[in-house]
């Protein structure tokens, strides 16, 4: 599996939980991208979109994106532009802000998610979100919940993930990766037309 690790807001590839979970992955056996993105500290949508296409490249079945905070958001504009050859596995948006009404964060929230579409653009996704999140509160990960039919991972405690190791990161992400996608449309879906077809 390829997993795709984006950080966020004056975030590195050095800051909080990616040096551990990029080892632990890589320890596991996965191809680990872990993505540089320009000017952390002053973040553009477009600069950030653009890195992530020439450093991502196009997904398929065998991605996983994970994006932590901003790069959650990121990670959704990501998935609206890059090239799919098949559906990315699984997405987890990890402490990620619904719509932040910041001057410095304006691109990336001015404009409304196609989430109806966006839904779709992963074959599983997960939003993890600690309760005691100080910095993002934890109705967001709520919101996303629902607009995209995710499962919602909500540790007690956590804070907004930016110690050095979270397992319950990686704890979902192999939850995710084992459990089988099911390409048959509508087969977990009940069959209302079962008793008159027959």
């Amino acid at each position: 599996m390829r997993i795709v690790l984006i950080p966020g807001y004056k975030a590195t590839p050095a800051s909080n939980f990616f040096p551990w979970l990029h080892n632990e992955l890589r320890r596991m056996g996965h191809e680990v991208v872990l993505v540089n993105l320009p000017n952390p500290e002053a973040p553009l949508r477009d600069e950030w979109n653009k890195a992530l296409l020439e450093q991502v490249g196009a997904v398929d079945d065998e991605t996983v994106i994970v994006g932590h905070s901003l790069g959650g958001a990121a990670a959704l504009r990501f998935l609206e532009a890059a090239e799919a050859f098949s559906t990315p596995h699984a997405l987890v948006l990890v402490a990620t802000p619904w719509m932040l009404n910041h001057d410095d964060f304006r691109g990336f929230f001015m404009t409304e998610l196609d989430y109806e579409v966006l839904m779709w653009k992963a074959s599983k996704i997960a939003i993890v979100h600690a309760k005691d999140d100080a910095a993002i509160p934890f109705d967001h990960a709520e919101k996303y919940a629902k607009v995209l039919h995710a499962r919602l991972v909500a540790p007690e405690t956590g804070g907004h993930f930016q110690g050095e190791e979270h397992p319950v990161l990686l704890e979902t992400i192999n939850a995710l990766i084992a459990e089988p996608v099911i390409f048959a449309p509508g087969q977990t879906l009940d069959d209302e037309y079962a008793e008159i077809i027959k």
